[in-house]
């Protein structure tokens, strides 16, 4: 019997952990943010070969024993919060017309790795950013109720909205989710992690993908996808530049299902208008 592909296996095993029964309606989706933080390629890049490459991205790497994704490579990110449509964010984030989606982003990104995309971060003493992430961590304080205490400005952070997917009708954990670019610039970044995560790896996108391919670094089909879109840029300038203030159509990914097999689609893959 053949080998199945270790880039399509993940779907399956997602499909297994929640799924609606066939003929049965489909699951709400919640909405959802995720943040792709990209900067010069560094060395602390991994993967077979970083020749030609430019820039490296931040994937963090999802416990086995997770509910959604587990064992997987993915970007920050998560559920968006009523607290991320606060009035005070349109005053305080980069122009992407998505600002309550931009905020549950770069919320989650605080969360999960302690990063802050502001100018003059140095004016802010170690103990107090630690405190004030421990307190949105244990939910005794907002992400806005922070923003106005330490003065948090995110407006001159280069963040581009690029991307929208929305989870196959048949899985049972849906998110309607927006995916953003965050360009940071050349140098050293702390990634201090949570117990929502198991490590964290900086790589390039075509590195990233041919250790998927290998079954090294599973990924769910949104995060393959997005990598193989930004390997197609010959520099993080160039990818920022090219999509900031494009028009995003929302994909809505469907699963192709024969026996045991699965397979995700996006419109324009063969049998997709014929999958569910």
């Amino acid at each position: 019997m053949t080998a199945e592909n270790p880039q399509v296996s993940i779907e399956r095993e997602e499909f297994q952990r929640g799924h609606v029964p066939e003929g049965t309606p489909p699951v709400d989706p919640r909405d959802a943010a995720t943040i792709v933080v990209a900067k010069p390629i560094g060395a602390s890049t991994i993967g077979a070969s970083t020749v030609g490459a430019s820039f490296e991205v931040l994937l963090l790497e999802r416990p086995q024993a997770s509910r959604f994704a587990a064992g997987a490579f993915v970007f920050p990110g998560g559920v968006a919060d009523e607290d991320d449509a606060d009035e005070q964010w349109n005053e305080r984030l980069p122009a992407t017309g998505e600002p309550a989606a931009c905020t549950a982003a770069l919320r989650e990104l605080f969360e999960e790795t302690g990063i802050l995309p502001i100018p003059n971060y140095d004016r802010l003493s170690a103990p107090e950013v630690a405190e004030a992430r421990r307190r949105l961590l244990d939910g005794t304080r907002s992400f806005s109720e922070i923003a106005r205490t330490l003065e948090l400005d995110f407006s001159r952070a280069r963040v581009a909205y690029f991307s929208r997917w929305i989870t196959p009708r048949r899985l049972s954990r849906r998110y309607d989710t927006r995916f953003f670019l965050l360009v940071l610039d050349e140098g050293p970044v702390d990634v201090s992690l949570t117990a929502e995560h198991d490590s964290a790896i900086w790589s390039d996108p075509n590195a990233a993908l041919e250790m998927c391919g290998k079954g090294e670094l599973p990924m769910l089909f949104p995060t393959r996808k997005t990598l193989d879109r930004l390997s197609a840029f010959e520099s993080l300038e160039t990818a920022f530049e090219a999509l900031r203030g494009k028009l995003v159509e929302p994909i809505l990914a469907k699963l192709d299902m024969r026996g045991e097999r699965i397979r995700p689609l996006m419109p324009g893959d063969p049998g997709y208008e014929q999958s569910y």
